[in-house]
């Protein structure tokens, strides 16, 4: 895949994503955004480096770690399309209600939230179906089948990760350490919690295949679990921010802790488990 093609792909998906934000309708103005940030470059700027740099990472992982795959094209973008986007449609749900047009937590929030992680998530999906598409290999035909060998056992992989996820989580958010709303709304946070822990388990599970030939335990979690989950989800949080002064230090401290979560518990799965190739 060519650097141009890539250019356009990336481009095509931030302006996708960009343009379902902008005809959302919204009550917040665009002085709300009192980041250094945005006052350096502008509040429209801010938006498309964002995008631009979320798109990228995506392009990067799907081409580098899906690009040695020999499974179909469509198979492998969906693969990546499905485990990048539900983050951050989901992610749009976090009961985070001060970083929303809204002045309390219910149903306008979760439709309008709900719109906005389409907008994310469907460009997602297309472009890595589009950087599978474009870059996929046509086998030898003398080239021997790869057998998919034995794998984590997937449901134990998404509790053992949804758990961890929940109680670091719950730590985080009962010391004070995480910003949340959940004295003011629990039921929703923790709900939140749980079915984002989930999401994230099973991005993990999804992603495996293409990293189980690392024979190293260590290795194969910076390769799956930093630089690309864990990276593009500190991305993801990253722009809050971007727009809102002096919340920085706290969404790469959430995420953070999100990532530590899931290293540990990939390194746990994987600690006396021989990991073989198995796409």
């Amino acid at each position: 895949m060519s650097t141009f093609l890539k250019v356009i792909a990336v481009v095509g998906a931030a302006f996708l994503a960009i343009a379902v934000h902008a005809l959302m309708p919204s009550e917040v103005s665009v002085e709300a955004f009192d980041s250094s940030f945005v006052a350096l470059v502008g509040f429209e700027v801010a938006a498309v480096f964002y995008f631009l740099l979320l798109f990228t990472h995506i392009t990067i992982v799907t081409q580098v770690f899906g690009r040695g795959s020999r499974m179909p094209w469509l198979a492998k973008g969906l693969r990546f399309g499905l485990a990048f986007a539900p983050l951050y449609f989901l992610g749009m749900q976090e009961v985070v209600v001060e970083a929303s047009p809204f002045s309390q937590w219910g149903l306008p929030f979760v439709w309008f939230q709900f719109l906005l992680g389409l907008g994310d998530a469907i460009p997602t999906v297309l472009l890595c179906l589009v950087v599978t598409y474009w870059t996929a290999v046509t086998p030898r035909q003398d080239q021997p089948d790869v057998k998919v060998t034995e794998r984590p056992n997937a449901f134990r992989t998404v509790f053992l990760i949804a758990l961890s996820f929940v109680l670091i989580r719950t730590l985080g958010y009962e010391t004070g350490i995480i910003t949340s709303n959940v004295t003011t709304y629990p039921i929703p946070v923790y709900i939140w919690t749980v079915v984002f822990g989930t999401a994230l388990g099973c991005s993990y599970v999804l992603l495996y295949p293409f990293f189980a030939d690392e024979p190293n335990t260590l290795l194969l979690t910076v390769k799956l679990v930093l630089f690309s989950i864990g990276l593009n989800w500190m991305i993801y949080n990253s722009f809050i921010g971007m727009i809102f002064s002096d919340t920085m230090p706290q969404m790469l401290l959430r995420s953070g802790l999100d990532v530590l979560a899931l290293a540990i518990t990939s390194m746990l799965i994987h600690r006396r488990q021989p990991l073989r190739k198995a796409a």
